[in-house]
């Protein structure tokens, strides 16, 4: 039986819609069902209302969500029963997300589970469930459908703020083709090179307009430099703003389909020349880039990507089973906690304690993290060094092959009654603006870093459950202070003894 089933069922003599979450030899964490319920929003022809869920029951050794009963389907129903109405189910979610914010929406490394989405009435509405219900699904899910849910939406290359718009480009790519674009492992590996939609056109929407696709295209291949244009200095949600602007005004000429046909087309889809020429050419550049991979490259292939954040993905559920390491600490720990997990690349301990928000060092960090992570494997070296510990060991001589990164220095000020500013020196191998780019090279036996002033505000609350959550992190400031050349030495020699005699 697989997750997110959905069955009716008289409980206490009234007809309740159950999801199923898994067996019930899983308990679900104790305080995940202590205090109020958090609101989800079930929209009906335009109409937005409060929805929360009522309980846990048991049917036939499995355990259940229940609730006051609605016709509800899951969500992948977009590429099927009720494709005719996909693009305004899709924007109908996107608008709750933006209307109801960041802390609503609780994106898991930027993206949101589809296990949180539900179709209403045939399509003319949508339930988006609550962050705490969809953390308590998300205990119960296997491998497999946390990739199918959220996993498989995950593409490198993708700017933080950018990422919910480019989500949601591929629910409409799904909606056509049935087909999640980079779902494939071998589209994966071979760097996100989907199947374009213009070879299904014939077969699944021949009279779809040519804008629509070519919107598609755009959002799914958009370049770094085109996505920072479009998010600004948004957050993920505010910037699918952006999207329902834009896709609004598409057409959408597609006609609903059973599954039967679905799969039937799809396979003659794929079995045609077209299709079989670009399997060929990516399942070619898979094996091209595994190859280099094994021979030691120290290119990040998106197979590495996609096993480093599974990981992550992995301990933010396994995280969810007990309250956050930070439970016991005040405003002024928690925040040194932060910077200590951002100096250690520990994207777990970095987002433990926040609460409806992101950091935006997070992709910064997690960019970090695979690298070192790649670089340990195949190299056997350790990249980045935490600037605190490097501080406090009297700044020896470093390896050539590594760098100083973190933040130190911190001053925190208390600027309201749970709000806070933090001040401090951030060191960093990389510029972090193009015009900050040293115009020396560096020299034989040295590594550079680059240093800013950096600022950033932190705004707390207590929680039910009886600890600090942070609420609202800011976008880092920075100020170019300038250059330092660190010594280094030879990995393959004996470090050089920096202690005084």
């Amino acid at each position: 039986m697989k997750a997110g089933n959905i069955v009716n069922k008289i409980i206490e003599g009234e007809e309740k819609t159950c999801i199923l979450l898994g067996g019930e030899d899983l308990q679900p964490p104790k305080h995940m069902m202590q205090g109020e319920k958090q609101k989800g929003v079930l929209s009906l022809n335009g109409e937005d209302n409060p929805w929360t869920w009522t309980g846990l029951c048991t049917i036939e050794g499995s355990r259940y969500v229940y609730f006051d009963r609605i016709d509800i389907e899951p969500f992948d129903s977009i590429a099927s029963l009720h494709r005719d109405k996909a693009l305004q189910i899709i924007l109908t979610i996107a608008r709750i997300l933006t209307q109801n914010g960041e802390k609503f929406a609780s994106t898991i490394v930027n993206i949101i589970p589809t296990y949180r989405f539900y179709i209403v009435n045939g399509g003319d509405g949508v339930l988006v469930l609550p962050p705490d219900l969809g953390d308590l699904i998300s205990i119960y899910l296997s491998e497999e459908d946390r990739y199918t849910t959220h996993g498989c939406y995950i593409k490198n290359n993708t700017e933080a703020g950018f990422s919910l718009i480019r989500q949601f480009a591929q629910f409409m790519y799904f909606a056509l083709t049935g087909i999640k674009p980079y779902e494939d492992i071998s589209i994966r590996q071979s760097g996100c090179h989907d199947i374009p939609l213009e070879i299904y056109k014939e077969g699944l929407f021949p009279s779809l307009n040519d804008e629509t696709i070519g919107f598609i295209n755009f959002v799914m291949h958009a370049k770094e430099r085109d996505q920072r244009d479009i998010m600004g200095n948004r957050g993920a949600c505010d910037n699918l703003r952006w999207f329902i602007t834009k896709a609004s005004s598409l057409d959408w000429s597609v006609s609903s389909i059973d599954e039967a046909t679905l799969r039937a087309r799809s396979s003659e889809i794929a079995s045609s020349e077209k299709a079989r020429s670009m399997m060929e050419k990516i399942e070619k550049e898979a094996r091209r880039k595994n190859f280099w991979r094994q021979k030691g490259s120290i290119i990040i292939t998106a197979s590495i990507v996609f096993i480093v954040v599974a990981a992550i993905l992995f301990s933010y559920i396994s995280n969810l089973l007990e309250p956050p390491y930070t439970k016991d600490m005040n405003q002024v720990e928690m925040i040194q906690a932060f910077y200590e997990a951002q100096n250690n690349l520990n994207v777990d301990e970095l987002s433990d304690a926040l609460d409806g928000c992101s950091a935006p060092q997070e992709s910064e960090v997690i960019n970090l993290y695979v690298t070192r992570q790649t670089r340990s494997a195949y190299e056997g070296v350790s990249p980045f060094i935490p600037v605190d510990d490097w501080i406090e060991a009297g700044r020896p001589a470093i390896s050539s092959t590594s760098s100083i990164y973190g933040v130190t220095d911190l001053e925190i000020t208390q600027t309201g009654e749970n709000t806070y500013h933090v001040e401090g020196t951030y060191y960093t191998p990389y510029p972090y603006n193009e015009e900050d780019q040293a115009a020396l090279s560096t020299a034989e036996g040295k590594s550079l870093a680059y240093v800013y002033s950096m600022s950033q505000d932190f705004t707390f609350a207590w929680n039910k459950r009886g600890w600090w959550n942070i609420t609202d992190v800011s976008d880092i400031s920075v100020k170019f202070t300038g250059t330092l050349l660190i010594d280094t030495f030879d990995p393959r020699e004996i470090a050089p003894d920096n202690t005084a005699d």
